[in-house]
């Protein structure tokens, strides 16, 4: 039955103008809801949904004077004309949560690499200090969300579902491939190199590129602006225990070390905290001999209080 013909019978039912057979049908379909099982939804989720049905709801409600005591079925033929006029019924709304994507969350820890194998096959390789949050059901959808941090995809290719990673306002997405996508909340530059195949990436209204074998993308939240790159290899030099520092701001350098070594690079001079850092680190090292590397390559000094490490002239 088309939707305007259900508001009709709805609001004939109401004025008690529907006849035996209109009433009927609606206490039939009011009567229906007894046998759906209920729809199990996260909190969040539930949340969510509670604020989308008043959203719709609200801008209908006019106060009036006059008070209706309305039957149980009434009231819920009244709630749905509300819905239909905004924008949709409750139970198309319930419809569609149904479909809300269950995720689990994995993280990595302070120096820690951890291999991950999804549900379809395809391999994920988090760098330290990495939080990723996967999709629970790869029946008809891959999606990742990469929160913070670095992976390496290896994904197996499947032509009718796409794997799709959302990253710090980019979405990539593939049918199979390796790539890499380094997606620091601390950093500015967002990077996603491809070792093999090609993947297409999105940012928030159109595609921004199509990228192929030994190709990279950075993208700079600062400026919003986009380049095409020949891969660095420095991108994936993590998977081989390098941690590399490529002309990095103080404070950037400063979460990457704290990421992969556990302490705080810290200065009270200007001229240290205005200066491009580029070193390469092992993380092999003990935090000691990392903060000292990185002083010495920039003729610094260090200063160590517990995990802190201060630099100056």
């Amino acid at each position: 039955m088309e939707r305007k013909n259900i508001r009709r019978l709805l609001q004939q039912y109401l004025l008690g103008n529907a006849g035996k057979t209109g009433i009927d049908i609606v206490d039939n379909w009011y009567k229906s809801f007894d046998n759906e099982s209920l729809v199990k939804l996260p909190v969040e989720e539930t949340a969510a949904t509670k604020q989308e049905i008043w959203e719709k709801i609200a801008p209908a409600i006019r106060p009036e004077r006059k008070i209706w005591l309305l039957s149980r079925p009434m009231k819920v033929a009244a709630m749905v004309i509300l819905i239909a006029g905004a924008a949709g019924t409750f139970v198309l709304l319930n419809k569609n949560r149904q479909h809300t994507l269950a995720f689990t969350t994995i993280s990595t820890a302070i120096g820690e690499k951890k291999t991950i194998i999804t549900e379809d096959g395809s391999r994920l390789l988090l760098d330290a200090g990495t939080t990723i949050r996967v999709q629970n059901d790869f029946a008809k959808n891959r999606h990742i969300e990469l929160v913070d941090g670095e992976v390496f995809f290896d994904v197996k290719k499947d032509d009718e579902r796409p794997f799709v990673i959302q990253s710090e306002g980019l979405t990539t997405t593939v049918l199979g491939t390796s790539f890499n996508i380094s997606a620091y909340k601390a950093l500015n530059n967002v990077c996603i190199g491809v070792v093999s195949g090609k993947v297409s990436v999105t940012g928030p209204s159109a595609t921004v590129n199509i990228l192929e074998k030994q190709q990279e993308l950075v993208y700079s939240k600062n400026n919003n602006s986009y380049k095409t790159i020949t891969l660095d290899e420095s991108l994936t030099a993590w998977q081989e225990g390098r941690v590399v520092l490529n002309d990095l701001s103080f404070d950037e350098m400063a979460a990457i070390t704290k990421k992969n070594f556990g302490i705080d690079v810290m200065t009270n001079e200007a001229a240290i905290k205005n200066t491009r850092y580029t070193t390469e680190l092992l993380i092999t090292m003990s935090p000691k001999e990392a903060a000292e590397v990185l002083a010495a390559i920039h003729a610094l000094r260090i200063q160590q209080q517990g995990n802190q490490f201060f630099l100056y002239k």
